[in-house]
């Protein structure tokens, strides 16, 4: 997965399995770092019962090294 293929994607989330494989990391390390300590993982990431998502701006944004005000410029939320 590319960062062009998650930018155009409609959705509000990305689920562990995508982030994993944008990152080339194994899910399961992306949810044990969650479980412990989730500031440490750089990008925002949300639990719901025993499952993961990140949402795909904040994790954009994160992966430009963007502030969130910046992203959501780009996003087209000023238009």
């Amino acid at each position: 997965m590319t960062l062009k293929e998650i930018e155009d994607m409609t959705c509000n989330t990305l689920t562990v399995k995508q982030v994993a494989e944008f990152l080339g990391k194994d899910p399961q390390v992306i949810r044990d770092q969650a479980e412990r300590e989730p500031k440490y993982l750089g990008f925002p990431i949300c639990k719901a019962g025993h499952s993961y998502c990140i949402p795909r701006i904040g994790f954009i944004t994160w992966v430009k090294g963007l502030t969130p005000i910046v992203a959501y410029a780009q996003t087209g939320g000023w238009t």
